[in-house]
C-alpha cells in the first residue's frame, strides 16, 4: 500500500510536470509565433505627406518670413505713434484720422490727413497775409494755434508715410516739417531724416 501511495504520489508529481513543462513550451510557441509576424509596413499616405509639407512651409513663412525683417525708420527709433489726444483735440477731422489709425486702416487715414494738412496749409497762408498788414494779437495767436495744429498733422503724415514705406515722399515732409522752429517732435524728426537718409 506505502508502494501505492508512493507511486500515485509521484505519478501525480511528474504529470504536473509536464502539464507545467507543456504549458511553458505552448507560451514560448505563442511569442515566438508573435515575434517571427511580418511586420507592419507603416506607410504615410501621400496626403498626410503633403499636409505635413505644407504645415512646415507656412511655419515657416510666417515665423522666418524674410520680408519682414525690414523694420520701418519709426518703429526702429521706438517712436510711439502721434498723440491720440493732440489729434482728437484739434479738429473733428483729427478724431476720424485716429480711428482709422487705430484700426490701421493707414490707405483711408492717409487720405484723410492729406485733405486735413491741406486745408490747414491754406489756413496758414491767408493767416500770414492778414498778418503783413499789421501785428495783431488775435491773429498772431490763431496763426500760432493753426501752426501747431499743422505741425501734428504733418507729423501724423509722416507716420503713416512710413507705415507705407513711402520714404522718399516722408523725407520731403519731415524736411517741411523742419520748417517750424517750434515743432513738438523736432529732435525726432530729425533722427527720422538721417535713418531715412541712410
Amino acid at each position: 500500500m506505502n508502494e501505492e501511495v508512493f507511486i500515485r504520489t509521484e505519478a501525480d508529481e511528474l504529470d504536473l510536470l509536464i502539464a507545467d513543462r507543456l504549458g511553458e513550451r505552448q507560451r514560448k510557441l505563442d511569442r515566438m509565433a508573435v515575434w517571427e509576424r511580418p511586420a507592419r509596413n507603416v506607410q504615410l499616405r501621400p496626403v498626410m505627406v503633403a499636409l505635413a509639407i505644407a504645415a512646415c512651409l507656412v511655419v515657416a513663412f510666417v515665423v522666418i518670413a524674410p520680408w519682414k525683417t525690414t523694420i520701418s525708420p519709426w518703429d526702429e527709433l521706438g517712436l510711439e505713434p502721434p498723440s491720440r489726444e493732440a489729434l482728437r483735440a484739434a479738429t473733428p477731422d483729427m478724431a476720424e484720422i485716429t480711428q482709422l489709425i487705430e484700426a490701421q486702416n493707414y490707405d483711408a487715414a492717409i487720405v484723410k490727413t492729406e485733405q486735413a494738412l491741406a486745408q490747414s496749409d491754406r489756413e496758414l497762408r491767408v493767416l500770414s497775409d492778414a498778418l503783413l498788414g499789421g501785428e495783431d494779437d488775435e491773429l498772431l495767436y490763431e496763426e500760432e494755434m493753426e501752426q501747431l495744429h499743422n505741425s501734428e498733422l504733418r507729423w501724423t503724415y509722416i507716420y503713416l508715410l512710413l507705415r507705407m514705406e513711402r520714404n522718399e515722399d516722408a523725407r520731403a515732409e519731415l524736411k517741411q516739417y523742419l520748417k517750424y522752429k517750434d515743432a513738438p517732435h523736432r529732435a525726432e524728426a530729425k533722427e527720422l531724416l538721417k535713418l531715412i537718409k541712410k
